[in-house]
């Protein structure tokens, strides 16, 4: 039995999922844990909302699917460029938040949104916190972009077929 699931609701399964990581993050910033996000973190939360917000687009739209899952492709993709720097270039960055990515980062007018506290970077990209069921929270991001960009190939390659 084949289980048909359409483009609608698998992009609005991803929006939500997009939303819950970003209220995840800010989680683990303004809660108990109180990580402060580096700013390769927030690069990661606007590639987050960017994916998020194609996806509400696509979903509420309902046509032009494969621009839709570009758009989703590429920013999920930029995500795990981001990640992937995060987890290799992080440690030598220790000083981040005066490097140039620091500066650009909290130099974005969208740094002061929501009392300068979603897109403002305040941690080190080396700051080291502990494992989020095993594993570290740029390894997780890495694990979700790499999902969502398979998810946007997977409907760019079924669209494809279809027409």
């Amino acid at each position: 039995m084949i289980i048909k699931i359409s483009y609608r609701a698998v992009f609005a399964f991803i929006a939500i999922t997009c939303f819950l990581l970003v209220g995840y993050a800010l989680y683990l910033q303004l809660g108990p844990e109180k990580q402060q996000p580096c700013p390769l973190c927030i690069l990661q939360r606007y590639a987050y909302i960017f994916v998020g917000l194609v996806a509400v687009i696509a979903a509420l739209h309902n046509r032009g699917i494969r621009r839709y899952a570009w758009a989703l492709t590429f920013f999920a993709g930029s995500g795990v460029g981001f990640a992937i720097w995060q987890l290799t270039k992080g440690e030598s960055m220790r000083g981040c938040l005066a490097d140039p990515i620091g500066e650009f980062v909290n130099g974005l007018p969208m740094s002061a949104w929501w009392d300068g506290q979603l897109f403002f970077a305040t941690g080190g990209c080396a700051d080291k916190y502990p494992p989020t069921l095993g594993l570290s929270v740029p390894t997780w991001s890495l694990i979700c972009f790499a999902l969502l960009m398979t998810v946007g190939i997977v409907m760019l390659l079924k669209k494809r077929r279809a027409g």
